[in-house]
């Protein structure tokens, strides 16, 4: 059977007394089911039908309610009975929804706590930007300095190097000289 899709969400909750929030979840959960024609969501008909023949059961007031009493023991039509285990039948299943509706949201609830927990911990490790680019600068003005500083100590090590490779020169020509004159000294000619 062909589902007629005519109805919208808010005459829907019209119909059944209910919220169009109520409606979305019912859509959300699969309870209904609908198409979106032209950015407009239209429902079954044939379920909401059905929906408020389930809403009218469980509001429905017997009137026809026969109670007996018979020494102290209430008895209850039979035909009453079985209304009353339907509604409670249907209550239970509304309940069950609820509370797996209730403990889906926990789980998101806490997924949601976890994952501001773990930002939180990550945010006390972590710099402001402003604090960044001020340390940002200073280890830059630092670097410089300390490659100055390299740059003079290269230049006093050359100088060094030069002074002593003269001081080195210098002895041996002067060893050279002194050998010459001990040489020149022992051999008269």
């Amino acid at each position: 059977m062909a589902k007629t899709y005519s109805v919208t969400r808010e005459t829907a909750a019209s119909n059944l007394g209910i919220s169009t929030r109520t409606i979305d979840r019912y859509i959300k959960s699969w309870k209904l089911t609908y198409k979106k024609i032209a950015n407009k969501v239209l429902l079954a008909k044939e379920e909401i039908d059905e929906l408020q023949q389930d809403f009218s059961a469980l509001h429905q007031e017997d009137s026809s309610e026969v109670v007996s009493s018979w020494g102290g023991v209430s008895a209850i039509n039979p035909s009453i009975e079985k209304v009353v285990e339907e509604k409670i039948d249907k209550f239970m299943m509304i309940m069950t929804e609820k509370d797996r509706q209730i403990e889906d949201k926990n789980k998101v609830i806490f997924m949601l706590q976890q994952r501001v927990w773990e930002l939180e911990e990550k945010l006390k490790t972590m710099i402001a930007l402003p604090d960044y680019t001020r340390e940002k600068q200073e280890a830059l003005v630092e670097k410089q300095k300390l490659e100055e500083k390299i740059v003079d100590l290269k230049a006093k090590i050359k100088t060094e190097k030069v002074r002593s490779l003269v001081a080195i020169v210098i002895c041996l020509v002067l060893m050279i000289v002194a050998l010459f004159i001990l040489f020149n000294s022992s051999n008269p000619f």
